[in-house]
Parts: structure tokens; sequence; C-alpha cells
């Protein structure tokens, strides 16, 4: 095979992905790796990283990668280091179809697929609506629409799917926080790391295996219950049972509250998108697709090579990571004409917001509903919505891009 030469090290780009500066603006930061090369071997994190739009695709179908690897690999390690300080975090993600690999993987995804159909989703719009209106009538001048708007819709919206009651949203949202130290990628040398991953998966234990065991004698028309039913058919066990239950309250609850978050942003940065947005309902689908594509939640996704294999020109070897950067793929002017805008209307719109492939994310079509609902309403409700300061904090992780806080005035 023909393969590229070794560059020198004066005319490598910024390869770190958690510098200030990727963590604020990473689509700079993954457009100078993919105008380097598209698949480009970091030498700070030793891993390949994938940001053009048609390696990332084609990474995310291609059977040679594996996400159960990748993630074997992290869970040892803690696990080594931690001890039984983490057992119930890690055994949580025993349940988590996005990192497992067939056959477990369609084991665990196909019950729950079945269940997040559109017309699913389009059943639940009436009740995402009346969650919306009450957020939106208790708002105050300097409200933050991370803490006060988008994470309590998503949280009350994934209770109501999985029959779980509303007091429940202060945990789930202090959960999220704690566990997503782990799923996100945050450093375990922070300060504190092992036990507060440690205490939130000891915690989400105790209360959901009762939340499991009530509804075991009490089932009802909610998304437990039916899990329930199907881990007696598919024999799962009581871990993989708890880790879905704790997928789909975290993915449905922080993905998609920082989607939200991040589109409201994009709209209150652009005044003509703003207009249109609130004058033309007809664009809110096509609108919401390229939210997703214009600063969407994921940042990466993480991959482990099975064998020896080549790609984009280099040989990558057999157990080496690669992580395929959605934001930097749904930034290609390969396959988006001029992709720093933001444009509504785009259409087509092949964005890899919600991945591809086996892993296309089971919520989707939630998630988009949500979406749909929410931003129009907000804005509708508060025609001169705009930020309170032009300073973002996002997160600083690896896999997920989201805002810390949005404050916002209107009068």
């Amino acid at each position: 095979m023909a393969l590229r030469p070794v560059p020198t090290a004066r005319s490598l780009p910024p390869d770190d992905v958690l510098a200030p500066a990727a963590i604020a603006d990473p689509h700079r930061f993954f457009r100078r790796l993919r105008e380097h090369d598209p698949v480009f071997y970091s030498q700070r994190h030793q891993v390949w990283i994938l940001t053009g739009h048609e390696v990332v695709d084609r990474a995310f179908k291609d059977k040679q990668l594996s996400s159960a690897r990748a993630m074997a690999s992290f869970r040892h390690k803690l696990a080594e280091r931690h001890a039984g300080l983490m057992q119930h975090a890690l055994s949580l993600l025993d349940g988590w179809m996005l990192l497992n690999d067939p056959p477990d993987h369609t084991r665990l995804r196909d019950p729950v697929r079945r269940s997040f159909t559109p017309a699913f989703a389009a059943s639940l719009i009436p009740r995402i609506e009346a969650r919306v209106d009450a957020l939106l009538d208790s708002l105050q001048e300097g409200a933050d629409l991370v803490t006060e708007f988008a994470q309590p819709l998503t949280a009350l919206v994934i209770c109501d799917l999985l029959g779980v009651a509303d007091s429940e949203r202060e945990f789930l949202r202090q959960w999220t926080r704690d566990y997503g130290q782990l799923i996100y990628g945050a450093s375990s040398h922070q300060a504190g790391y092992a036990e507060s991953v440690g205490r939130a998966g000891d915690e989400f234990y105790a209360r959901f295996s009762q939340v499991i065991a009530e509804k075991r004698v009490n089932p009802g028309p909610d998304l437990i219950s039916h899990l329930l039913a199907t881990s007696r058919r598919e024999d799962w066990t009581e871990s993989e049972l708890l880790g879905t239950c704790s997928m789909l309250l975290f993915a449905g609850h922080d993905t998609t509250s920082a989607l939200i978050a991040s589109s409201t942003r994009a709209l209150l940065l652009d005044e003509e998108a703003r207009a249109a947005f609130r004058n033309q309902p007809a664009l809110t689908e096509s609108a919401v697709e390229e939210f997703l594509r214009y600063d969407g939640p994921s940042k990466t996704f993480v991959r482990t090579a099975n064998e020896t294999h080549e790609r984009g020109g280099h040989v990558v070897e057999a157990g080496q990571t690669l992580w395929l950067s959605v934001l930097g793929a749904n930034q290609d002017p390969a396959v988006f004409d001029v992709p720093e805008e933001l444009r509504l209307d785009r259409n087509p719109n092949p964005h890899l917001g919600f991945g591809a492939g086996i892993h296309f994310c089971v919520g989707a079509s939630l998630a988009r509903a949500e979406a749909r609902t929410a931003l129009p309403r907000l804005i509708e409700r508060f025609p001169r919505l705009r930020p309170a300061s032009l300073d973002f904090a996002w997160s600083p992780t690896l896999v997920d891009r989201s805002l810390l806080g949005l404050p916002v005035v209107w009068r």
C-alpha cells in the first residue's frame, strides 16, 4: 500500500483535544487537523483522530472497529486503579448498548429500538409541550437556559418515558454531572474523580434497584416495565437491565439538553436565522437537523481496531484507538457548502450528529421531537431573547460538546 510520508513535528497542527482553545472552539481545532490529514495520528494522545466526513462515516459502519474493546480496556484500568470504589459505576456499563459489539449489542438494542419509533415520539409531544410551557412560565429575567430550561425539560421528559417520579429530577441532574465524568472522558487524575463517579454508581444502583423491584410487582405502560418483560425473554442480567436504564436516562437527558442549549445559542448569535426560525414554522424540521450539524452535542466517539488495516493511507495497528470526530465530519467542506454558516434550510444535510451504522442513536426520534417542540416555543415566547454574556463556558471533556451555562435577558 502507498503510505503517506511521516511529517516533521514542526509541520504538525496542535493535537491536544482537551486544551482550552480546543474546548472553546473545537470546530477550528478539528478543521486544522482535517486540512492537515483527515486520518491524523496524535502523538500526544497516542490515538488516531478522524475528522473527514467520508472517513468518519465509514468508520462508524466498519466491523474492523470495536466499541466494546475500547471500553473494556478503560474499565480494566479503572478497576485496577480504584479497586472496589467504582464497582457499581462500572457494572452499569454492561447495559450500554453503544459500548458493546454484536451479538450483545443487538440483544440489548433491539428491544429498546422497537420502543423508540417516530410514532412513539409523536405521541409524547402533548406532554413535552406541557412541560415546555410550564418551564417557560417559570423563567425570570437573567435565567440560565441550561439549568432552568434545557436540563429540567429533558429530565422531566425522560422521567415521563421511564415512569419515574418528577421528584427524581434533581437527583438525575447531579447524577449525570458526576457519572458523566466516566462517560465523557474527564481526567481520572482530577481530585475526587473516583469518589464522585463511584458515589453516582452506588446511588443509581440503589435507587433504580428499588424502582425495578416496584415495577416487577406493579408494571405500567412505561419503558422500564417494557424492559422488564424484555429482560426475562432475552435473559438479561440485573446489571444489563440497570445499565440500560442508566444509559437511557443519561443519553435522553444530557445530550438532548445540550442540543437544545447549543441550538438556542446559535440562534441568539444570528439575528437573521432567529427571525427566519420565528417567522417560518415550516423551517423547524430542517433547522433542527442543521443545529445537529452546526454545533451538535457529540464531539467524538471512541473505537478500537480489531485488526491491522489500512485507513486513509496509513497503517492502523490492531489494538490502536481511534477517535471519530463528529464535529469535524459535520463541517467538512467536501460535503457541506460553506459549512461554517448556519443555514436553517440546508438540504441535503447528511450530518452524523446521531452517529451511523448499527450505533445510530436509538433515541434520535425523541431528541428531535423535544428540540422541535422546545425551540420554537422558546423563541416565540421571548422574541427579544439575547445572551447576558458572550463569554461562553463549555464542558472540558473529550466526548461531549455542551454549554455549562447560558444566562439570558429579554427586556
